[in-house]
Order: C-alpha cells, then sequence, then structure tokens
C-alpha cells in the first residue's frame, strides 16, 4: 500500500518558471519521484520576493508563474490536474491523477491593490501567505517585526468571501497577533515548526500554536533544515520527530501536518526530496509513533481540512 500525502507548501513553480519541467530529475518535488505515493495532493506557491513590494514587478511575477504552472500542468494532464475544491481533488484522485493547489506566498503580489483578490479566486487560489521575511503593504514578515497595516488587515477581513485562507508562516508576531484580533476564522500556517525546539523566528510560539489549534487550522511542518535544528548542516529525521513530538503535546494532533518547503529550502539528506516521504513515515513509526497518528499529519489532517473548508 503507498502512502497519501497531503503537502501544503513547496516552491516549485518558481524552479519550474526559471526553466526546466515537472519531470525535472533535479527538483524536489517531479512526478517521477512522486511514483512512490498513494494519494497525493500539493500545494504549489507562487513565490514574490520581497525586493519588489507594490511595483507592478511583484504583480507580474505571480502572472508570470501562475501561466507556468498552467502550462505544467496542460502539458502533464494525464497525471496532474487543478483543483479548486474537495469534490475536484476526490475526482482527480479516483481517476489516478495528483492534485495541484495553488498558493500565493506573500501578499505583495496583490501589488497593493485589494481588488485583485477577485483575480486570485478566479485562478483558483487558497492560501495567501501574508508577507515574506521583510515588509510589504500588508505587514511585515519575521525579519522585519511590526504590526499589520491598515490595508492588511483589510485583506485580512476580505480573505473569506474570495474563498483563501489567511496563512501566518513567515508573519511577524505583532502581525500573527493582529490576524487573529481581526479575523474569527480558521488560519494555517502552512510551513513553520516549534519554536521551542527550535528557536527561528520562522517557528511558531506555543501560544500561536495553540490558538490555531482552538480555530480548527493547520499547521504543516517545514523541512527546512535551519528551522529543524540549530545546527543546519546536521538535521535530520530525527529533527523532524521532535518538532512532531512538540506539536502533539500542544494538542495539535489535529491540526499538525506537512508543508514540506521543498525546492525552496535546503532539506535534510536522509530525506532529501519527495521520494523520501514514505522513508519518514517509516523513521517516525519506528520511534514509536502510531499509525493513526502519522496517518493523520501525513494525509488525514490537511485532508480534513480541506473537505471541511473548500
Amino acid at each position: 500500500m503507498k502512502l497519501d500525502f497531503f503537502d501544503l507548501h513547496c516552491d516549485t513553480v518558481s524552479r519550474l518558471t526559471e526553466g526546466g519541467g515537472i519531470a525535472d530529475a533535479d527538483a524536489h518535488i517531479n512526478l517521477e519521484k512522486a511514483r512512490t505515493l498513494g494519494r497525493w495532493a500539493q500545494v504549489f506557491a507562487v513565490f514574490v520576493q520581497d525586493n519588489a513590494p507594490g511595483a507592478d514587478t511583484a504583480y507580474a511575477s505571480y502572472r508570470l508563474q501562475t501561466a507556468c504552472f498552467r502550462a505544467q500542468l496542460a502539458a502533464n494532464r494525464e497525471q496532474i490536474v487543478q483543483c479548486r475544491t474537495a469534490q475536484e481533488t476526490k475526482d482527480a484522485f479516483e481517476e489516478g491523477r495528483r492534485a495541484a493547489i495553488l498558493s500565493v506566498e506573500n501578499g505583495a503580489a496583490l501589488g497593493g491593490r485589494l481588488e485583485r483578490l477577485a483575480e486570485f479566486q478566479r485562478d483558483g487560489v487558497r492560501f495567501l501567505t501574508l508577507t515574506w521575511m521583510g515588509e510589504n503593504e500588508l505587514g511585515c514578515g519575521g525579519e522585519a517585526g511590526g504590526p499589520l497595516t491598515e490595508f492588511g488587515r483589510a485583506v485580512v477581513r476580505a480573505l473569506p468571501q474570495y474563498g483563501i485562507v489567511p496563512d501566518v508562516s513567515h508573519l511577524s508576531d505583532e502581525g500573527v497577533a493582529d490576524v487573529f484580533e481581526c479575523y474569527d476564522g480558521p488560519v494555517v500556517a502552512t510551513h513553520s515548526n516549534v519554536r521551542r525546539v527550535t528557536g527561528h523566528h520562522r517557528n511558531l510560539t506555543e501560544k500561536q500554536i495553540r490558538e490555531i489549534v482552538r480555530r480548527g487550522g493547520l499547521i504543516g511542518i517545514n523541512l527546512c533544515s535551519a528551522f529543524l535544528s540549530s545546527d543546519r548542516m546536521r538535521a535530520c529525521s530525527d529533527d523532524v520527530y521532535r518538532h512532531l513530538d512538540a506539536f502533539l503535546s500542544l494538542g495539535a494532533q489535529d491540526t499538525v501536518c506537512f508543508g514540506t518547503d521543498f525546492d525552496g529550502a535546503h532539506v535534510p539528506e536522509d530525506i532529501r526530496d519527495i521520494g523520501g516521504i514514505p522513508r519518514l513515515y517509516g523513521y517516525l513509526l519506528a520511534r514509536g509513533l502510531p499509525e493513526t497518528v502519522l496517518n493523520k499529519v501525513f494525509f488525514e489532517n490537511a485532508w480534513g481540512f480541506w473537505k471541511r473548508t473548500f
């Protein structure tokens, strides 16, 4: 029986836009490596750099990457299809195809225009990472530090009407608190770990984790070595275990899943790419985590949220 997997975050679209294809052998994610998986739903992020917030280049980057995303899916339509709803995803699985879900990483892609959320909706965007590391029109990332702007609050409040869920990964602590204050729906952190385990600003505090759990959201474990371990060159599957164990101790057994950050980060050598996901499952099983818990983390929690929300 092949392992089912639902991944909340990868940067493969940016890689594809720079050249190559979804069959690129050097990519963390490609269709051949994913043959080790059973049902597979992958959230593909359109990533916009911090260096052009509000400029036409940020929005142009979004348009370029979404065009690449659609072209790659068209060229591989027999194997993978974009899914906007749970029913479309279920249909894809029953047809033996992979489910591709679109997200945006960095609200700079809006170019400061709230009306572009309607365009995101038409394109099938389902998650919006509000900031990246620095500052944009919506607020501040963890490196910059600072609250949401009034525009950022307006974006967060508007997201539900466009069928988009706010993603607080990368957001500053002040910004996360502002999201919780101005929005009462489910929140996701698509690719973040536990700060008490690895003290990096990209990881979540216990208070933030508990609030996302309370709201019925999702948190994706990030496989970026620097967020898994303070000694990034030695990061390994055991660090994934440590973060997962911490999430479980905080009551996140129905909340935690994966947001691998494949094709956007250095990941542990013993995992390497999406082909290593079943090996990671086996390692965590050998560490004593039960199948019922692991099946939730690798697939069922994210699939359940997807079905409830979309």
